[in-house]
């Protein structure tokens, strides 16, 4: 199992600056001390896996840096990319906190820094500090609501907005700014995965990308993208947009 590997202390998370932005920042110094004194530290290679769906929720990782995928298997065992984390996000809280296996895998995209925070350390932080609790319900109400507004832009938009809208979502995490104002990156995920998120096939994704080369909004050169009029690109999904 993946929380079973053996990790390596690092920076103290008294001094660490992510956790002033996310659920640990409650803890008073005394619990800080032993989320620090407990906790793991690991570095990961690109598409190395951090925890498999359907393992036993052992504990919690807050990414300290790079970029990991959160992929979810259907039915016919297509995996999918359901969302990005990055550093100061936690992950694996849902089934700890439910008590349950795990729903989620979870992949590096890159070089990535994790800690691990197995699940007795976390169970006394709680019981000891209710506010960790509310922080982690707010957390599961933010993922609720962006859970919402994902069906929504399925639900309403074109196959051409929702890819649009996901890209420039991706730029403003990955992406650099020209002299010129345009933007350009490295796309952290494949053609396919990107086409799996915004629910369409491989073949769409390609034609959109063809359409957006031709109107000479975009650039496309295997991951490197560069989008020469980002204002434009925002203004379009900001219109009404009719379904594919």
């Amino acid at each position: 199992m993946a929380e079973q590997r053996k990790g390596t202390l690092g920076a103290s998370c008294l001094s660490c600056p992510l956790r002033q932005r996310n659920e640990w920042s409650v803890l008073n110094e005394a619990e800080t001390r032993l989320l620090a004194r407990s906790r793991k530290s690991r570095d990961y290679r690109a598409g190395e896996s951090v925890f498999t769906m359907g393992e036993p929720s052992h504990g919690l990782y807050c990414v300290v840096s790079g970029t990991v995928a959160i992929r979810k298997s259907d039915a016919e065992g297509n995996v999918i990319p359901i969302r990005l984390a990055y550093p100061g996000d936690t992950l694996g809280y849902r089934g700890l906190l439910l008590d349950a296996k795990r729903r989620y895998s979870a992949e590096a995209l890159g070089p990535s820094r994790i800690c691990f925070i197995d699940k007795p350390v976390v169970k006394t932080l709680l019981d000891r500090n209710p506010a960790l609790g509310q922080q982690f319900l707010h957390r599961i109400a933010n993922d609720l609501d962006a859970a919402h507004d994902h069906l929504m832009r399925n639900a309403t938009l074109s196959n051409r907005s929702k890819f649009v809208h996901l890209l420039l979502a991706l730029m403003n995490r990955h992406g650099c700014t020209a002299t010129d104002g345009s933007r350009f990156m490295e796309l952290p995920l494949s053609r396919r995965d990107l086409a799996s998120m915004i629910g369409t096939r491989h073949e769409t994704l390609s034609r959109i990308i063809g359409r957006l080369e031709e109107d000479g909004l975009a650039r496309f050169s295997g991951r490197t993208v560069h989008l020469t009029q980002p204002h434009s690109l925002v203004q379009e999904i900001q219109r009404p947009s009719r379904l594919d």
